[in-house]
This record gives structure tokens, sequence and C-alpha cells, in this order.
């Protein structure tokens, strides 16, 4: 586990220390974040937890240190809603969602109530870190990177940015700009994987967000920017409309202001996704 007391403290979620952390609040989101590379190759019997597919996969992957980073982000999943839903890691199955999410399935009354059926998570990874999100009741989506510094990010926003959203990275000081545009870029990622919308097909709603949380440590020699977005919609019987708020009309601002606004404030889920989606081809 990655400890970041730097983060603890703030409204917007819970930060785990370990894996086996009980969930116990339901109104805010639970963070769990990873070295990749600190975790040790899994052996036969510990392989057993992962699926036919995962495994599958796994061997798919030609580079060994891909294959032990995939394979570790897969049993860290598991072994984190396992225990969420009241099941064994290795029982846990997955799909997708028409909009390429991913979620659990489970058979018979499991899929049908409890906190499978309340469960939604995201997860994101970058390089060798790895953070997943859980939320009950609601809907998260969470994004993180490794800034790299030989990323010109000018040139990539003048070749994917709109000339508003260009114009104003290029009016920050130097200093600020590349920072700036990994904010950008995680933070439209995360509104974008609230719902999956915007990941496999254009957008075509949208949603009101209860947080939209930016996040920036440092690891090793390496800074990492995240963000985490959570939707507003409760879903619990008697209490599904507590707080709850309509999502915002009138005219849109640009997606910078969007995408940039103040911490918690309501963000529309807007065209800002697509430019999330075009700056990176992300690993995995």
């Amino acid at each position: 586990m990655i400890c970041l007391d730097v983060l603890r403290g703030t409204p917007a979620f819970i930060v785990h220390r370990a894996t086996n952390d009980p969930v116990r609040e339901l109104d805010g989101a639970h963070v769990w974040f990873w070295d990749l590379d600190a975790v040790p190759q899994l052996d036969t019997a510990r392989r057993v937890v992962l699926s036919a597919n995962e495994r599958a996969r796994a061997e798919r992957l030609r580079s060994p240190l891909l294959r032990r980073r995939f394979e570790a982000r897969c049993m860290l999943v598991r072994h984190v809603l396992g225990p969420v839903v009241g099941v064994s890691p290795e029982a846990l199955a997955f799909e997708t969602t028409a909009n390429g999410k991913p979620r659990l399935v489970l058979p018979g009354r499991a899929a049908a109530g409890g906190r499978v059926a309340a469960l939604d998570f995201n997860l994101s990874h970058s390089e060798n870190v790895l953070v997943l999100a859980v939320a009950l009741e609601r809907q998260v989506g969470v994004d993180i990177e490794v800034v790299r510094s030989g990323v010109d990010v000018l040139a990539v926003a003048e070749a994917q940015f709109t000339a508003g959203e260009l114009a104003w990275l290029r009016a920050l000081p130097p200093e600020h700009q590349r920072p700036a545009f990994y904010r950008f870029w995680t933070r439209t990622e995360a509104i974008s994987k609230v719902s999956g919308q915007g990941i496999a097909s254009p957008l075509v709603a949208t949603t009101a967000l209860a947080t939209l949380h930016s996040f920036q440590f440092r690891f090793g020699e390496t800074d990492v920017i995240g963000a985490l977005a959570l939707d507003f919609e409760v879903r619990r019987g008697a209490t599904a409309d507590r707080g709850r708020v309509d999502p915002p009309t009138g005219p849109r601002s640009r997606p910078s202001e969007r995408v940039l606004g103040r911490l918690g404030a309501t963000v529309e889920l807007g065209s800002a996704v697509g430019a999330a989606q075009r700056i990176f081809a992300k690993e995995g």
C-alpha cells in the first residue's frame, strides 16, 4: 500500500491503509493506492484467485513487468471487493457495461440485492501506481497520471485541445502549465468514468457531481496527479433523494472552467470529456 497521509482529512473520500480495511460509511468514496512493483510476483497458489480469463490475459503480455503488474492489479482489486460484498475474492466475476465501465456480477440472489447491487467501483493505473475507488449507492470515477517530464504538454494541447482550452493553458506561467495540463486530463477523465459515458461512445447525457476532487502526491522520484468524481445520486429506497441536486441548466461554461472549477462544485458532464480521451494512449 502507498501511505498517503497528505490526502487524509479530505471530505471527498476515505483513504484506506490496508487492503482488508472495512468499508462502513455509505455516503462517500473509499480509495486505495498501491505500488504495483512492490507486490511480490504471484506464485501458483496465489494465482488461483485470478479468473481463467485474467490468467489468459496475463499470459498474452510479453513483458514480464507488465504481466506482474497486471496480475497484481487483478489480485488487489479482488481482495478489496470480495470482503466488501461478502464473498471470497476468487468468486468475484466482472463484466463491462455498454459504455465500457467494469462492474461486479454474481449469480442468484447475491446479484439482486445487498452490497453487490449497491456497489460501484473504478480503477486507474499509471506505470506502477494503482488507485481503486469504491462507492456504495453512488457512481464513482477516478483517474491518475504519473507526470512525465518528456511530454510536451503545449504541443499535445495544440493538437487536442479546443482553442479556448489552449489559450487558457498558454496563459499560465510556464512552471504551472505541466501540472495544470495533468489536472485537466485527470479531472475530465474522472468525470467521464463516473457513468462510463465518453469511454466507449460519444457523450449523450449529462450528470451532476457531488464531488470533483483533484489530488497530487510525490511517490519516490515522480509526481502523481489524479482526480476523483462522485455523483449526487443516492439509490437507497426511502433515502433515494437525499443529497440529490438537479443537473445545472442554462448556458454551459467553457470546458476548462467546468473541469478546473473549485473543489466540490457541481460540474456538468459535457463535451469536455472528449478532450480527455484524446490526450494519451494509456497503458492497459
